[in-house]
């Protein structure tokens, strides 16, 4: 369930947004879980405009939707062009997101920290992964158990005080 949108958090995204636009990147805490097991509340994303490169399936990109933002994965592309509609989805729902186009897209995720060290985001395209992901995706208590060891890597993180660096 989504929360009421605050007057402060359409501000931060607004400068967000601002943000990619004039300097090409940004970093920020991922709090969804809705990228398991890619993406774990608590990582630390940086997010590239995609300059003269376009987007394609399989990026892992930060969309606006709306009031909102939210990171999710490229699975399908229809049309060319300015009239291209981009499909997205969570690496652990069973359901794609509506379409959207490259005006919605604000960039490409091209880091993920976690506990200060860096991810592969290669691995992800591996078979391992991928059947994480489906695993993830298909039986609740797989997600289950993805969310509670990330619920205790944030408390432990709470207590250092840990910053996104």
């Amino acid at each position: 369930m989504q929360a009421a949108a605050r007057p402060r958090d359409a501000l931060e995204r607004e400068l967000a947004a601002e943000i990619l636009e004039r300097f090409s990147a940004l970093r920020f805490v991922a709090y969804g879980s809705s990228m398991l097991p890619s993406i774990y509340p608590g990582d630390c994303l940086t997010v590239k405009s995609f300059g003269s490169l376009a987007p394609s399936c399989g990026n892992i990109v930060l969309c606006r939707r709306g009031d909102r933002f939210c990171v999710h994965r490229i699975v399908g592309i229809s049309g060319e062009g300015a009239d291209a509609r981009y499909i997205l989805r969570g690496d652990a729902l069973l359901e794609d997101d509506p379409p959207v186009l490259l005006r919605e897209l604000l960039g490409r995720v091209t880091s993920v920290l976690r506990r200060g060290r860096p991810l592969d985001l290669d691995q992800a395209k591996g078979m391992g992964h991928r059947l994480l992901r489906s695993m993830v995706r298909r039986l609740e208590p797989s997600s289950a158990v993805l969310l509670s060891l990330a619920r205790k890597r944030l408390r432990k993180l709470a207590a250092v005080k840990t910053e996104c660096a």
